[in-house]
């Protein structure tokens, strides 16, 4: 069976606009001597050997292939398709597949995507080789407790969120609300909390990306936020990106319960970091 490993730098190039899916993407395809690895090869400049030998058809470094991204917002799974693409040539003993984002002819720039292991050497048929849709799924997992939009999934892997960059804050949310993955924007959240210390709107809370190599993850880390001599019931908070204009363009990146109220008397108030992991899919 086929397996498509992600590159740790792919994933860590959701959290910024360095791979939009808008880009060209590139095919090449490699011998079953070739061993992929994830947290190494962050770009083509990491490989320096393992394609197959060019001949008539095929050329080194491949060829341009198509990307397409959709979310289904009733079951949350987002797919990243991969069109079939073909070389007419007469091809021996290709068995992987590195995919990765083009935008130079500088390898340094070339972002790897991932590797996709057919499992055995293949060979063409009739001079054609041809290589069939690939469907990378994704889907939030983990702790019941954060809720991150079905839509925000779909905003960070387009490239149209960039959670490294921007203005991001916290607003702190009552019983009145209850999460939902559909509560894509910030005039979806309701029952925001009122009383001294406190804004309507929240306060800044800068992110934070790490790349972890050793769990194959990316750490989005909303720090710690501390609010003085604060008095009100919150339950929630929603950390979303603030543009400055309506709420309705304003993303939510994702909505932490807390459980239980935790009400303040008047001093100091902290809310601790939350995370949100961007992990490897292998499939």
């Amino acid at each position: 069976m086929p397996v498509f490993t992600l590159s740790n730098r792919a994933l860590n190039a959701l959290a910024t606009p360095e791979m939009p899916l808008t880009g060209v993407f590139y095919a090449q395809l490699m011998l079953p001597s070739f061993i992929f690895n994830p947290k190494t090869h962050d770009t083509m400049a990491a490989i320096t050997s393992g394609e197959i030998s060019p001949v008539t058809g095929y050329q080194a470094g491949g060829k341009a292939i198509t990307l397409s991204n959709t979310m289904n917002t009733t079951t949350g799974i987002n797919t990243l398709t991969i069109a079939p693409f073909s070389w007419s040539a007469t091809i021996t003993g290709a068995q992987k597949v590195l995919i990765y984002y083009r935008p130079s002819a500088t390898p340094s720039q070339q972002i790897i995507l991932g590797c996709n292991d057919i499992g055995s050497p293949q060979n063409s048929v009739g001079g054609l080789f041809r290589l069939g849709e690939k469907i990378i799924e994704t889907a939030v997992t983990g702790s019941s407790s954060i809720t991150v939009p079905h839509a925000t999934i779909n905003a960070i892997i387009n490239e149209t969120l960039n959670l490294s960059a921007g203005n991001f804050w916290a607003m702190l949310l009552g019983t009145g609300y209850t999460p939902s993955p559909s509560h894509s924007f910030r005039s979806n959240l309701s029952a925001e909390v009122t009383g001294t210390g406190y804004t309507a709107g929240g306060v800044a809370a800068p992110l934070t990306i790490t790349r972890d190599d050793a769990l194959d993850e990316i750490i989005v880390r909303a720090e710690q936020i501390i609010h003085p001599a604060f008095t009100a019931s919150p339950r929630y908070v929603a950390y979303y990106q603030k543009l400055g204009g309506a709420a309705s363009a304003d993303r939510v990146v994702m909505i932490v319960d807390w459980g239980a109220v935790y009400p303040a008397t008047g001093s100091v108030y902290p809310i601790n970091s939350n995370e949100m992991i961007i992990g490897g899919v292998y499939s």
